[in-house]
């Protein structure tokens, strides 16, 4: 069971690493669109319509999947000031119950998926592409988040030590 949660957790990590280089190549490309828009701006007096559209769908996505390598790198929440004074077992129930707030919170976003992607009609303006496809990045940080949160919940059930979230290494830490 260890091999398995240990293998799981190393899948979830090359995942987060996929997701991450997808939002540093939508960054770039919203970098490099508004930055055409700009120079045809100043150099052309025409502006590009369809950038900021464009612009707007990316940073969707971006945000949504930027969801998911966070909370993988345990860069989201902080409460490590808090659980640094906790008994070890106290420090493992605190862990169990944000695995299950976790799961909670990325359980209804995936549950309620039908509804929210049924919910959206019609075509973006000016992109072309159906309303539908805002949702997918959302569901797809959302799934392998309750699924993170459901290999920490059992490796803490198991008597594995608690990795808290927001915890700064020292080598992160601002000189």
């Amino acid at each position: 069971m260890d091999r398995l949660l240990e293998n799981g957790q190393g899948a979830l990590a090359r995942l987060a690493s996929l997701y991450e280089n997808i939002c540093i190549a939508l960054l770039g490309a919203m970098l490099a669109i508004n930055a055409l828009n700009i120079v045809a701006r100043g150099a052309f007096d025409t502006p590009l319509n369809w950038v900021w559209p464009w612009t707007m769908v990316a940073f969707l996505g971006w945000v949504m999947l930027a969801f998911f390598p966070l909370y993988q790198r345990r860069k989201d929440v902080s409460i490590y000031i808090v659980l640094q004074y906790l008994p070890l077992k106290a420090q493992r129930v605190l862990g169990l119950f944000v695995s299950l707030a976790i799961m909670l919170a990325a359980g209804i976003l995936i549950y309620t998926f039908p509804e929210r992607l049924a919910s959206l009609r019609g075509t973006i303006e000016i992109v072309g592409l159906p309303r539908k496809i805002l949702i997918w990045p959302l569901l797809a940080s959302a799934v392998p988040i309750f699924i993170g949160a459901a290999i920490d919940a059992l490796r803490l059930l198991r008597g594995g030590t608690y990795e808290p979230f927001g915890q700064i290494d020292v080598a992160e830490a601002p000189q």
